[in-house]
């Protein structure tokens, strides 16, 4: 959708930034999902100036933009977005100092987790077979087979809504369940530090082994998905899947989009499902629950981009 204020950013931010400025760009291949419609205005910066640069034109032309990683947790309308979207992947940065790996936030999580491993460091293999970002893992404070963002990131590098770049010293008490310090104070998260300890790398490998069989056990991998569509609500004792599992609706489909037979809280792509038939299994999955049990699924999924009819109510 070509817009005077658009047209004029397409033409000073190709004229400023080192990264991609394209336009029209489809944005499902940039989803774990594969699902998606066209953004107007997708940025690929290469690094924290590229970042801050876009954030203030963006900004100052009033253009509306959102951040987009590995698209693991992303629910893009097959409508698409209006506005620009900064993708991270060019943001691919690598160094390893000592205990230290430092990467860009576009690196994938499974890479970092074979980084460490390469490195003799151990702590990172819950990242292994992560879907998505290192960026994405560190926004949502990612957690995985014991493991959690929190207990390994020392600092990042990021950009606020302003274009000033900050680095952040990081602990644990900073993070809690899904959330994080980049979420409360709008931060782009462009390098993340994470710090680890030494360990025989043939160990590091058996537990990264363990992960893969169990993440294909589960059948996480046989098609796409976002991963887990609904947040727990651990007060209640009892995780979203089973609530999900124990109402009857695993394998529940609309289209190409089904609940997941081997997962109640992952809905799959089973191939052509459009962002509309994903939403529809939602919206069912969550008056369902409701309707037997009094319980409301909050989403985990982040849902962009032109929606009609409106979205669930409780989308964050």
């Amino acid at each position: 959708m070509s817009t005077p204020r658009l047209d004029q950013a397409v033409k000073l931010l190709r004229s400023q930034l080192r990264g991609r400025v394209e336009t029209d760009w489809p944005l499902a291949r940039h989803t774990t999902y594969r699902i998606g419609g066209p953004v107007d205005l997708a940025l690929f910066p290469v690094d924290a100036t590229d970042v801050a640069v876009a954030v203030v034109e963006l900004q100052s032309l009033q253009v509306p933009w959102v951040v987009l990683g590995g698209g693991s947790n992303v629910l893009v309308s097959d409508r698409g977005v209006r506005g620009a979207v900064l993708l991270t992947t060019d943001l691919q940065h690598v160094a390893v100092a000592g205990d230290t790996i430092t990467v860009g936030a576009g690196v994938d999580s499974h890479r970092v987790a074979l980084l460490a491993r390469d490195a003799g460091l151990q702590g990172a293999e819950f990242l292994a077979w992560l879907p998505g970002t290192i960026g994405g893992a560190c926004l949502m404070n990612a957690r995985a087979y014991g493991g959690e963002v929190s207990h390994v990131l020392q600092s990042a590098l990021c950009v606020g809504n302003s274009g000033g770049s900050e680095t952040l010293r990081l602990s644990p008490q900073d993070f809690s369940y899904k959330q994080s310090p980049f979420q409360d104070r709008g931060l782009i998260i462009v390098e993340a530090s994470i710090r680890l300890a030494p360990g025989e790398t043939d160990e590091i490998q058996r537990r990264i082994d363990e992960i893969e069989v169990n993440r294909r056990a589960n059948h996480e991998m046989d098609y796409p998905s976002c991963g887990c569509v609904f947040k727990n609500d651990y007060s209640i004792g009892i995780s979203s899947g089973k609530l999900i599992d124990q109402c009857g609706l695993k394998g529940v489909r609309v289209g190409a989009a089904q609940v997941s037979p081997h997962h109640a809280n992952f809905i799959i792509n089973l191939g052509g499902a459009s962002a509309a038939e994903v939403m529809e299994v939602i919206m069912h999955v969550r008056r369902t629950v409701r309707a037997a049990t009094g319980r409301s699924l909050p989403l985990e999924v982040q849902v962009i981009g032109e929606w009609d009819p409106v979205l669930p109510d409780g989308r964050g």
